[in-house]
């Protein structure tokens, strides 16, 4: 997902263990946004037991996540 995407999974780590916001989503999912610079990342975290699934992630524009 990472390499269809075109992101670095540094940046896919940053949001998960220090997001700026985490929201409620589907499902019992969280949807977990980190700020960096024009855009956020958004990752959309299913929580196994002790650990993250991340089942989704992709850039969103600011003014998308601010509506």
């Amino acid at each position: 997902m990472l390499v269809l995407r075109k992101l670095k999974k540094e940046l896919a780590d940053k949001c998960a263990k220090n997001p700026d916001k985490i929201l409620p989503a589907k499902e019992g999912k969280k949807m977990y946004l980190k700020n960096f610079g024009n855009n956020y990342l958004k990752l959309i975290i299913s929580e196994e037991g002790k650990q993250l699934v991340v089942v989704t992630l992709y850039w969103l524009a600011k003014k998308r996540a601010e509506k």
